[in-house]
């Protein structure tokens, strides 16, 4: 038999606020050299550089063991697509979340900024007479916002519970057409996708993670469930855990303890992949606030089935049967593509999704991988029937292309950046955005990228500076990938394209984002008040 490989420890620990674990080697005069450097106004810090751009971006590397990386990076005037810096601009690095405006901007152009998700529950007969029904199925096709996020985005709001009330409002329409009973099974159906539920090139120890979660066109709070670990009221008695929404999917091994208040936690936890059991062991201090992590779910269609069952059974429908996953293989996708028509089923309940736009704009404010998946997938489905991954990369491909990327300037592996297989050139990255600029859903994109100092992941970046509120732009980042890349408005109305994407440095995520941050300040000084 073949072994089963064991999937890397993961830890957890107060102070890190990434769920890669960096280990920092920038030592404490050069920190102190870059955090001085921000901190000082800005006359002084143009002052202080050399007389040219590219001088100034080159002493911001060297100052840091930033320089050991490598790192691409593009500024163009948007009006009239003059270059006016390029570093490294034409060789092929990894985008981080990069990805997602490619993957969006394809499906505003393919999908249009209006289109609507529809979930829908149906059955192949009517209810009859004493309100029986021979089946149910709940049939998703890719809404990703189904859960507990409240929609229309909005920066830090409060959770929407319950979490499942889009599907208590599908059970309230079943029971409201006359339907009490279910005669046979009720099938979560998955097949408006290929069931392909992970990206190429993602790692293994991904998979655990909420940002890892399984790709499936039924989806349930991004197919992640929010563990919360809270520490007794005093030293000794472990832990309290918590999981939801969900309590009780996974068994939980605890054995976390409570020690005295002041000590960092430290907490490891541990799934086998495919295992139902989380292994979760370390300390917590009494008095602090605890350890929240999103952990992926492992069967989002059988979790969302068991659910819904449960809603029914809540209104007093009678399940019979068994809740059954639908899944299709690439093979039955195929026959399903080349088949006549549709199955004739009876409608018994619908949800609609808001537009596009709002999901646009959850997937690039919060950088959400699963709903960037998703997305290429959907692509997929709706214009050549298959909804698999190999095909929405070909219409992502094809698009590209008509922004005037050739295809040796990408690589894509999959819709996120999760994959350490997708890769493009920063001259890609600048093409796209110079493309979208001129497209009639622009301001759709634009208003979905994060804003600096204000909202999604760039919320606490460039705060209280002259670039708050002026940078439009995505991050991107995996362990020693760092990206910002986007647009930036100068006084007058004028705008630049900037693309800055480090790769291979062995900067933690903090350093990084000084860096990254400290270069586009340079960019801002420099042309600012520049014509």
């Amino acid at each position: 038999m073949t072994p089963v490989p064991r999937r890397p420890t993961m830890r957890i620990s107060s102070i890190l606020q990434s769920k890669c674990l960096y280990r920092p080697r920038t030592s404490a005069v050069c920190l102190l050299i870059i955090i001085c450097a921000l901190a000082l106004p800005l006359p002084l810090q143009a002052a202080a550089g050399p007389g040219s751009l590219a001088s100034r971006i080159e002493s911001i590397l060297r100052a840091s063991p930033a320089e050991r990386g490598f790192w691409g990076i593009e500024v163009v005037r948007l009006s009239d697509g003059e270059v006016l810096y390029q570093r490294n601009s034409q060789h092929l690095f990894l985008p981080a979340s990069n990805m997602k405006m490619f993957t969006t901007s394809a499906a505003l152009s393919t999908l249009g900024p209006n289109f609507v998700f529809r979930t829908t529950v149906d059955s192949s007969a009517a209810p009859d007479s004493a309100g029986r029904v021979p089946d149910l199925a709940l049939v998703g096709r890719g809404d990703a916002n189904l859960g507990s996020r409240v929609v229309p985005y909005q920066y830090n709001s409060p959770e929407r519970l319950p979490a499942d009330l889009d599907f208590e409002q599908l059970a309230d329409q079943v029971v409201a057409k006359g339907v009490h009973e279910v005669t046979g099974n009720i099938y979560a159906d998955d097949t408006y996708y290929v069931f392909q539920p992970y990206g190429t090139g993602w790692a293994v120890d991904d998979l655990f993670w909420d940002y890892g979660a399984p790709i499936t066109a039924l989806a349930f709070n991004d197919n992640s469930l929010k563990l919360e670990i809270r520490p007794a009221a005093f030293a000794g008695p472990k832990a309290q855990i918590l999981m939801g929404p969900g309590d009780g999917y996974y068994t939980i091994v605890n054995d976390v303890t409570t020690t005295a208040s002041g000590i960092p936690a430290t907490v490891e936890i541990n799934r086998f992949p495919g295992s139902m059991e989380l292994g979760i062991w370390g300390h917590i201090p009494a008095g602090s606030t605890g350890v929240d992590e999103g952990i992926s779910i492992q069967d989002p269609p059988a979790f969302i089935g068991a659910m819904f069952r449960r809603l029914l059974e809540q209104r007093g429908v009678k399940v019979d049967g068994k809740v059954i996953v639908r899944e299709a293989s690439p093979a039955a996708a195929a026959a399903q593509a080349e088949a006549q028509g549709p199955e004739q089923r009876v409608l018994v309940a619908e949800h609609d999704s808001l537009p596009l736009s709002q999901d646009i704009k959850v997937t690039l404010k919060v950088s959400q991988n699963l709903h960037a998946e998703m997305l290429l997938r959907t692509m997929s489905r709706v214009q050549n029937n298959k909804g698999s991954i190999e095909d929405g990369l070909n219409i992502l491909e094809g698009f590209v292309q008509k922004a005037g990327i050739a295809p040796e300037e990408v690589q894509f592996a999959d819709g996120s950046g999760l994959s350490r297989e997708t890769l493009v050139t920063p001259d890609a990255v600048m093409k796209l955005l110079q493309f979208d600029a001129r497209q009639p859903w622009f301001q759709t994109f634009y208003d979905a990228l994060p804003v600096a100092g204000v909202d999604g992941t760039l919320r606490d970046r460039f705060r209280g500076t002259s670039l708050q509120g002026r940078i439009h732009a995505k991050t991107g980042s995996l362990e020693n990938v760092n990206a910002l890349s986007g647009y930036m408005n100068l006084p007058e109305g004028r705008r630049l394209a900037f693309v800055i994407i480090g790769n291979q440095h062995p900067l933690d995520e903090a350093e990084a984002i000084k860096v990254i941050d400290h270069i586009a300040f340079e960019i801002y000084r420099w042309y600012a008040y520049r014509q």
